[in-house]
């Protein structure tokens, strides 16, 4: 054990330090560590102290222990939800219109950059993780049972599929929702809430309710479908921003019914089961009790563990 957490150590070092092309076109600068989540803006409206609640993936933990691996931890707002997507020379230009101007209901533009942002992360995070995890197969072979070395190897052939085919093909979408924000690529279902909520994400997930058509759809060559969701406190309000290619409609109808009757429980249900990017404020965070904190996390895991939907806790309040 003692081998392995320290091959681990290693790779979990390598990782935090790791670069990628710029995700602009034609750019290949090295990125450098941009914000899925504005800084200086939901991010610092949430936090305590520049502090802020964040999931925790612990490589050797999620070997040795499971389910206990994945928990929210306090993180300083200059750490919380970066990525490396684009290069200095892009990251402020590419999102500049979320975050040197006010948010404004139903801006298309806006819309698009947010569907944008969410999707590099998602590619980013993808290709992190297909990083270490062929780190762990070449340097823990010999540690781990071969029964862990395969499913990594599962694990990475969908990261794969992902990073050579589904990203490229929403990328392109994206970047062409962002020049011409009006033709229509996207839809978008965007409620403004008059209060300021204590959490904040920027992440994808997928429309599909049946976990067994999620999971037959994954696997195809043809890209999955996902939908874009962002949840952003302001000063005085909280935007909810939910976007999806207009080719992918029927797939996402239940989204606008949901959002119209049951928005409080669309967004617990997106933010704590979907997100691998949320944010909770300490001071919410903290009030909650020890047994709901515990349900919250199992929630945080695949969906074969946290159980009905209707039993989430929903400690986001609207």
């Amino acid at each position: 054990m003692h081998k392995i957490k320290k091959e681990i150590g290693k790779i979990e070092k390598l990782g935090r330090r790791i670069t990628f092309e710029c995700l602009y076109p034609k750019c290949s600068k090295k990125s450098i560590a941009s914000h899925s989540q504005q800084r200086g803006g939901q991010l610092k409206e949430i936090s305590k102290n520049d502090e802020v609640y964040t999931m925790n993936f612990n490589m050797f933990e999620a070997l040795t222990q499971s389910a206990s691996a994945f928990s929210l931890v306090k993180t300083r707002i200059r750490n919380a939800s970066t990525y490396p997507g684009f290069c200095q020379s892009h990251d402020g230009p590419v999102f500049a219109a979320i975050e040197k101007t006010p948010l404004v209901h139903n801006d298309n533009l806006q819309a698009a950059t947010l569907f944008l942002r969410a999707i590099t992360y998602e590619l980013t995070r993808k290709k992190v993780a297909h990083f270490k995890t062929e780190k762990v197969i070449a340097n823990c072979s010999k540690l781990l049972h071969k029964d862990i070395i395969r499913e990594f190897e599962i694990q990475n052939l969908g990261r794969e599929k992902f990073i050579r085919n589904d990203s490229k093909f929403y990328l392109s979408k994206a970047y062409d929702a962002c020049r011409v924000p009006t033709v229509g690529i996207i839809r978008t279902k965007w409620k403004v809430i008059d209060k300021v909520i204590n959490a904040s994400s920027c992440t994808v997930f997928s429309p599909m309710r049946n976990f067994k058509e999620r999971f037959i759809h994954q696997a195809t060559v043809s890209p999955q479908v996902m939908t874009t969701f962002n949840l952003i406190p302001t000063k005085d309000v909280t935007h909810v921003v939910v976007s999806w290619l207009s080719e992918h409609k029927d797939d996402n109808d239940w989204i606008d019914t949901e959002m119209d009757n049951n928005l409080e429980k669309f967004v617990n249900y997106v933010a704590i089961c979907e997100s691998e990017d949320i944010c909770i404020g300490p001071d919410l965070w903290e009030s909650i009790d020890v047994f709901t904190q515990d349900r919250i996390q199992t929630a945080m895991l695949h969906e074969v563990y946290r159980g009905s939907i209707d039993e989430i806790p929903r400690v986001i309040k609207i």
